[in-house]
């Protein structure tokens, strides 16, 4: 079991390992945007509506899987590093159980408050109820989701960036195909959407655990004598970081109520946007998870001087990325109003969004990549504190001075100056805290 990321250049082992995981949440992104694209064939507005609200939704059990998974992919790595595979074998198969069961609890119970919290986030009428019609079904999946994100982050880990994008890729292959078979096919609209994606999580989950039991032996029956040592150092880790990754469905439930206020045509040019941000900036998202696994090998190898290579190659291939992204968007930006039939407020998000709004990115990239690092060096508070300021003080009011200037746009408008700041905030701390780790040294 070695520690690959301990030698050779970081920024290499940063676009290896972030290509290899693109790849994989492309497709997983793809077939999200794809759902949007059928069910607007569709030609009912209420449809685009309800995926916005059920999207709010599920990105908190999302985030919560996210959180879950870097927490146990930093854990993972940091035992990689120190080399011992009998000690990471009960680390893995501990953190599983955990994992398992902190989140089965949680889908019931969200499943139960649905309607509720679709009610808070301003859903009514047809678009309420298509919203609950995704949800039921979707919702009961999450334990999957969770453990398939988990054993990805296994993969990564142990740097095996390839198998971790193979997972993603059979997602996202299994809900394409079953996507138009379910939805059209068989006539069972938005629900067939749903029970594709669930149909993608059995397949991600079988697929990752067969090779962390068969390809790795990693994984054996929990182990009691260490399992409450291992979950100490978990929830020490996990729960920073599920509650970094949960301040973000946080700023996005409230983005999406605040929209509401100008109808469904917003809701739904949100909701489309919402789709697209992710397939367009995968590699940012791919990032996040990437360089953690890397920073966190070299911190158990006590290399702190990689560590900040680590930060600055981020802010480089970012910078790159975001270049790329944003002139894409661009060149396409009349072809996508095309092809979701955008109209009204739904058209000016998406032209104002391709037409330079994009460029936001940028900064939730350098966002993303410091608190991945946060997580990875024990430094998981700043994530914390840094994700939920940006959730409210850099969200709430800027997103309320937008929409009262400049209605759904100014929302926009308001979100990107929010990330401007956090994210320079955040890049100046990671600087000064990775610094400290090399005085130290």
């Amino acid at each position: 079991m070695q520690a690959k990321f301990t030698q050779g250049s970081v920024f290499r082992h940063i676009s290896v390992m972030t290509f290899a995981s693109t790849a994989g949440l492309l497709s997983l992104f793809f077939v999200d945007l794809v759902d949007m694209y059928w069910l607007s064939l569709l030609g009912v507005v209420e449809l685009a509506a309800a995926i916005g609200y059920a999207g709010s939704i599920l990105f908190f059990t999302l985030s919560l899987s996210i959180g879950l998974s870097i927490a146990c992919g930093a854990l993972v790595s940091q035992s990689v590093g120190r080399g011992d595979k009998v000690a990471t074998r009960s680390l893995v198969a501990n953190l599983f159980t955990i994992i398992f069961a902190i989140v089965l609890p949680v889908s019931i119970g969200v499943l139960l408050a649905a309607p509720w919290l679709l009610g808070l986030l301003g859903a009514e009428g047809a678009a309420a109820d298509f919203a609950y019609a995704y949800l039921r079904i979707i919702l009961p999946s999450l334990p999957l989701l969770a453990l398939a994100m988990a054993s990805s982050g296994v993969m990564r880990a142990l740097g095996h960036a390839k198998e971790g994008m193979y997972l993603t890729l059979l997602g996202g292959l299994v809900n394409a195909v079953l996507d138009p078979i379910f939805i059209f096919g068989f006539g069972w609209g938005i629900e067939g959407a749903a029970l594709a994606s669930v149909m993608a999580r059995i397949a991600m989950l079988l697929f990752g655990l067969q090779r962390i039991i068969y390809g790795y032996q990693l994984l054996s029956w929990p182990q009691f004598q260490s399992f409450k040592l291992h979950a100490v150092d978990y929830f020490g880790t996990a729960l920073p970081a599920v509650l970094t990754n949960l301040a973000t469905p946080i700023g996005v439930a409230y983005v999406t109520a605040i929209m509401a206020q100008f109808g469904d045509s917003a809701v739904a040019g949100n909701a489309i946007l919402s789709k697209l941000q992710p397939l367009a900036f995968a590699g940012l998202f791919a990032l996040s998870g990437s360089i953690g696994p890397i920073a966190g090998q070299n911190l158990g190898a006590l290399q702190y001087s990689r560590v900040m290579e680590t930060l600055l190659g981020s802010v480089k291939f970012i910078f790159a990325y975001s270049v790329i992204a944003c002139l894409i968007l661009f060149a396409l930006a009349d072809s996508l109003v095309w092809a979701f039939k955008a109209q009204g407020i739904a058209q000016q998000l998406m032209l104002w969004f391709c037409y330079g709004l994009s460029s936001m990115f940028f900064f939730n990239g350098i966002s993303f990549a410091t608190n991945a690092l946060f997580n990875n060096l024990r430094l998981a508070h700043w994530a914390t504190i840094l994700n939920f300021s940006r959730a409210t003080v850099f969200t709430i009011p800027f997103v309320l001075g937008g929409a009262h200037w400049g209605g759904p746009v100014g929302i926009m408008v308001g979100l990107y100056l929010g990330s401007v700041l956090v994210a320079l905030l955040g890049l100046a701390i990671a600087y000064f805290k990775i610094s400290r780790l090399e005085v130290k040294a």
